[in-house]
């Protein structure tokens, strides 16, 4: 899963912005967008190649890829799905394990792997619910 545009981010957004103050923002924010490689173009003052996740939360709207996590803790209210470590050193997107060497399968394993993470479109769901 690759990180979404502007606009494909804010067309999934939710309505209602994903913090009350400037101090919930920033307490998240610097523990998951400081240290995020998405974001790592905005610390060397390169802001069009920023995270535009971050840009929809400002425009007032939660994105859909933060999900509720905790919401008594400041650094920890969400858990973004487009999260990745600057020192990881691994591929965008995540790679199946190997079969051990010398092992019989019963059957092949590549129609029933996903090459991504799984995301469900929470916006989508809560529409088809009410």
């Amino acid at each position: 899963m690759s990180l979404p545009t502007f606009d494909e981010a804010d067309a999934r957004a939710r309505e209602g912005s994903p913090f009350s103050n400037g101090t919930e923002g920033y307490t998240w924010m610097g523990n998951w967008c400081g240290r995020c490689v998405h974001d790592a173009p905005a610390r060397r003052d390169d802001y069009a190649n920023a995270c535009p996740l971050i840009l929809v939360a400002l425009t007032g709207k939660t994105p859909a890829e933060w999900l509720e996590s905790d919401p008594y803790s400041l650094a920890d209210r969400y858990q973004c799905l487009m999260f990745r470590p600057e020192d990881d050193p691994g591929p965008d997107e995540p790679t199946p394990v190997p079969d051990p060497p010398g092992q019989l399968t019963l059957c092949p394993r590549e129609p029933y792997e996903r090459p991504a993470r799984m995301f469900v479109d929470t916006l989508r769901e809560a529409a088809d619910v009410s």
